[in-house]
C-alpha cells in the first residue's frame, strides 16, 4: 500500500468526522429539542 495514499486517505477521514461532529454539536444546540436530549 502506497503510504501518501494512507496518510491522505486518513486526514480525510479525520476531517470528515470533526465535520459530522462539528454540524451535530451545531445543531444539537441549535435545535433545543427533548428528542436531542439523549446526544452526549
Amino acid at each position: 500500500m502506497n503510504i501518501e495514499l494512507l496518510i491522505i486517505g486518513t486526514l480525510s477521514a479525520v476531517g470528515i468526522i470533526a465535520t459530522v461532529r462539528a454540524v451535530a454539536i451545531d445543531g444539537y444546540h441549535r435545535i433545543p429539542t427533548r428528542r436531542y436530549n439523549t446526544m452526549p
